[in-house]
């Protein structure tokens, strides 16, 4: 186990300031300052040197209490991107890189749809996991097809493309990554890029098909992704900008 790992065992510490109850996570671990952290969950953690009193680190808490206050503030305004998907009416899932309602209807005859803004959930079953599990497959099915749609026009617009040949392109659950390239020559793209606008579905598979000749990133790959995409920073940007609402 590294340094860094956590050594002691994870308790609390809890304040009140300004009528609020904060209550923190105390973890200690093996270096020699106290940090705060705050999750956009509103998480709050102080990290410590090992056998600090936690008296000394109740006072810290208090001396900081305003900049946590803060940041609990900061999170408010954004609470919409770190908020989890509850799979009801009117919530908004993408589609291509545009948003639609979600309309669920109690049917034996399952199936998944867009209709003109609403993206149609037809189920026998309204549970939040049935649901996202039903969405989830739609997804990936939508995306197999998509990936294929939008290799062929990468390849019918640059001939570079057509010269760099996976091993294995395959679209499966990813968490973090929208695609990877591995050293066997495997790529993999995320099973929810069917979210994404067409322009960065092409960047990601240009990004990915990059490493085939590069496996990694340095000024010659986005060289190469630039020679492919002179725009790619464009669609770089977008799904930065994006990524809270591509997520199931």
């Amino acid at each position: 186990m590294s340094k860094d790992k956590l050594l002691h065992n994870k308790n609390t510490i809890s304040i009140k300031y300004k009528g609020i109850d904060i209550n923190v996570n105390l973890i200690y671990r093996k270096r020699k300052n106290i940090t705060i952290q705050i999750k956009p969950n509103y998480e709050v953690s102080i990290i410590s040197p090992l056998g600090v009193p936690k008296k000394l680190l109740k006072n810290f808490l208090i001396e900081k209490s305003d900049w946590i206050l803060k940041k609990f503030d900061e999170y408010k305004e954004v609470e919409h991107i770190y908020k989890e998907k509850e799979f009801v009416d009117n919530e908004k899932y993408m589609y291509l890189g545009k948003e639609y309602n979600l309309k669920i209807i109690i049917d034996e005859n399952e199936e998944v749809f867009i209709d003109n803004d609403l993206l149609i959930v037809r189920v026998k079953n309204t549970e939040k996991e049935y649901i996202k599990n039903k969405l989830k497959l739609w997804y990936k099915k939508e995306s197999e097809r998509i990936v294929i749609e939008r290799l062929v026009y990468c390849r019918e617009h640059c001939s570079m493309m057509m010269r760099l040949i996976p091993s294995k392109l395959k679209v499966k659950e990813q968490k973090k990554r929208w695609g990877t390239c591995t050293s066997k020559r495997s790529i993999y793209i995320n099973s929810k890029i069917s979210m994404a606008r067409k322009e960065a579905i092409d960047y990601i598979l240009i990004h990915e098909f990059s490493h085939l000749v590069h496996m990694n990133h340095s000024k010659d790959f986005y060289s190469l992704v630039k020679q492919m995409m002179p725009n790619y920073k464009e669609q770089e940007k977008w799904l930065k900008e994006n990524s809270y609402k591509l997520k199931l």
